[in-house]
């Protein structure tokens, strides 16, 4: 008989912020985190291997089994959440659909936002590539701060195709979450 006690995985709290230098940093549990890290879903292994301490994924496809594979190596991830495209039929005035996008990403956040692995949320994957609907920021910011209001404990960003200075003001006003 044993009254032993569990040690469960806590999430990891990781903000950005200003370091002793005045530079925005990224900082995991207090300490400074520099990501040392390749994209995709295979090759981990090598990761480790070349030093690395983190993997980015394109969709939470399997997130429950990637963030655990992850962690079981050492690894942290920038989780991806694979807003829809307008190149592949996604109609940003189609408000319903939108909104589905939206729950959709609600119940995958709160089912592995405390996972320990988990580094920040990549909300959109070039979203912006061959793109004319620029809504498209308005839903990539509904869901950062949905993200923001379900976990507190890991930053949002987005990934984009190339980015000129036209496309860094309409980010920053319609996607400032």
């Amino acid at each position: 008989f044993c009254f032993c006690s569990l040690t469960v995985a806590q999430p990891q709290h990781v903000e950005v912020k200003l370091n002793d230098q005045g530079e925005f940093r990224l900082f995991k549990n207090g300490k400074e985190f520099y990501i040392k890290g390749a994209g995709g879903t295979e090759h981990w292994e090598e990761v480790v291997k070349a030093g690395g301490n983190s993997v980015r994924t394109w969709s939470t496809d399997n997130a429950r089994e990637m963030l655990d594979k992850a962690h079981s190596l050492g690894l942290m991830v920038m989780m991806g959440l694979w807003v829809q495209h307008e190149r592949h039929g996604f109609d940003y005035d189609n408000e319903a659909k939108v909104k589905l996008q939206l729950e959709q990403f609600r119940k995958v956040v709160l089912e592995i936002k405390d996972h320990p692995a988990l580094l920040l949320w990549g909300v959109g994957n070039e979203v912006d590539l061959f793109y004319s609907n620029t809504k498209v920021w308005k839903a990539v910011d509904d869901i950062a701060k949905m993200i923001h209001e379900l976990d507190p404990h890991h930053p949002t960003t987005t990934v984009t195709a190339g980015l000129d200075p036209e496309e860094v003001k309409l980010i920053k006003r319609d996607a400032p979450n």
